[in-house]
């Protein structure tokens, strides 16, 4: 099965019960914890958003207990954008003018990589 990129809205309502997306995010990442879904790609930026939120609207703990579940789950792979794929985020960035910087870097990432699903 093919893997599928996580971005940050997703990921953060899953962590955060209060986020009014929190039961629509949440079956995602359980399908992927049950392989009803794609192994999952989270990119560094898009985990340093989902960090930061959430240090910022639960604390410090939740956010580093968060950190602690992605690292011990195997369907879960961090990773990072390559040189040529960061140049191509860059021109993405520069061109779109409603992408922010993590939006270009998701997409740069899936051009490369040939990921065709995106949570």
């Amino acid at each position: 099965m093919p893997r599928a990129l996580v971005d940050t809205t997703v990921l953060f309502a899953a962590a955060y019960r209060r986020d009014s997306a929190h039961e629509d995010a949440l079956p995602i990442l359980r399908g992927i914890d049950t392989a009803e879904l794609p192994e999952a790609v989270i990119l560094d930026y898009v985990l340093a958003e989902t960090l930061n939120g959430l240090t910022t609207h639960a604390g410090h703990d939740a956010s580093v207990d968060f950190l602690d579940r992605v690292e011990e789950n195997t369907r879960l792979h961090v990773d990072s954008l390559t040189a040529d794929a960061f140049a191509t985020a860059k021109g993405l960035f520069r061109q779109h003018k409603r992408f922010s910087f993590v939006d270009a870097c998701i997409v740069a990432y899936m051009q490369m990589e040939g990921l065709g699903y995106l949570y």
